[in-house]
C-alpha cells in the first residue's frame, strides 16, 4: 500500500513538471511570435524608404560612371523595372533590383579599369621610362651657343664703354652690339655670337674678321671654360683670369688681330714678326 502511494506521488510530480515546462516553453514561443510580429511590421514600414533610397543611390552612381564614359541599357533597364516595382509597393523586388543594378555597374567599372590599365602597359616604351642624362637635360633647357653668346654681348658691351671712354669711333662696334642683342632676343644665339664678337674687336680697334660660330653646348662648355691655374671658371671670351691673372685666351698678332699660338715666331695670316 505504501509502495502505490509513492508511486502516485512521483507520477503526480511529473506530471506537474511536463505541465510547468510546457506553460513556460507556450509563454516563451508566444512572446518571440509577438516581437517577430512587431519586427516584421517595423521592417515593413521601413521598406519604402529603403527601396527609394536604394533607386535614388543607384541612379546617382549610374550617372557618374555615365560621365566617366560608362553607359548600360541593361543598368537602365533594370532600373526602370525597379521603379515600376516600388510604384507597385513591391518593395523587396525593388531593393533585390538596385542591388543586381548595383553588381553590374561594379562589374563594369572594374572592367573600363583593367581596360585603361592594359592601353598604359601598352603604350609604355619596352624596359620601361628612361631617365634623362645631364647631357640631354642641358641640351633641351639650353640652347647651342646661348651662354656664349651671352657673355660675349656682355663682354662686347664692356669693350664699347672702354672705347668710348679713349675716344675710339666705336659707331660700328654699336652697330654690331645692337645687331648681336637683336639676334639674341631671336633666339638665333649663333648669329648673335658671332656679332658679339665682331662688335668686341671693333670696339677694340681690331680689324673684322670673319667668325666661324661652332654649335657647342653648354655641356661642352661647363669642362673647358676653367682656368688652367686655379680652376676658377671662365667667361667664354676671358683673356685673363679673374681669380689668379693667369693669361687663358689666345694671343692675337698685333698687326693683323689673328689669334697665333705661344711659340710662333711670325703671324700666320700677314707674316708680321711676333719677336719682343
Amino acid at each position: 500500500m505504501a509502495g502505490e502511494e509513492t508511486i502516485l506521488v512521483v507520477v503526480v510530480l511529473v506530471v506537474v513538471a511536463i505541465a510547468v515546462i510546457a506553460f513556460l516553453e507556450l509563454k516563451h514561443m508566444r512572446k518571440s511570435i509577438r516581437s517577430k510580429r512587431a519586427r516584421d511590421a517595423r521592417d515593413l514600414g521601413q521598406l519604402p524608404d529603403d527601396a527609394h533610397n536604394a533607386i535614388l543611390t543607384t541612379r546617382a552612381i549610374a550617372s557618374a560612371l555615365q560621365r566617366g564614359g560608362i553607359r548600360s541599357p541593361e543598368v537602365n533597364a533594370i532600373l526602370k523595372e525597379a521603379q515600376t516595382a516600388y510604384d507597385r509597393r513591391n518593395y523587396r523586388v525593388a531593393l533585390d533590383l538596385t542591388t543586381k543594378a548595383k553588381d553590374r555597374l561594379t562589374s563594369l567599372k572594374a572592367r573600363q579599369t583593367a581596360k585603361g590599365d592594359l592601353v598604359k602597359l601598352e603604350s609604355m616604351p619596352p624596359g620601361g621610362a628612361e631617365e634623362p642624362t645631364t647631357k640631354e637635360v642641358l641640351q633641351r633647357d639650353f640652347p647651342a651657343n646661348l651662354t656664349q653668346a651671352k657673355f660675349t654681348i656682355e663682354i662686347a658691351s664692356n669693350a664699347l664703354d672702354r672705347g668710348r671712354t679713349s675716344d675710339r669711333d666705336v659707331n660700328q662696334a654699336e652697330v654690331l652690339l645692337a645687331q648681336a642683342r637683336s639676334r639674341f632676343d631671336a633666339q638665333d644665339f649663333s648669329g648673335a655670337l658671332a656679332s658679339a664678337r665682331q662688335a668686341e674687336r671693333s670696339a677694340e680697334g681690331k680689324p673684322l674678321a670673319d667668325i666661324v660660330v661652332t654649335e657647342e653646348r653648354p655641356s661642352d662648355i661647363a669642362v673647358q671654360l676653367a682656368c688652367p691655374s686655379c680652376g676658377a671658371p671662365l667667361a667664354p671670351d676671358d683673356l685673363f683670369c679673374r681669380k689668379c691673372g693667369t693669361r687663358v685666351g689666345a694671343e692675337a698678332c698685333g698687326s693683323c688681330g689673328s689669334p697665333v699660338s705661344s711659340d710662333d715666331t711670325f703671324c700666320r695670316k700677314c707674316g708680321a714678326s711676333l719677336a719682343g
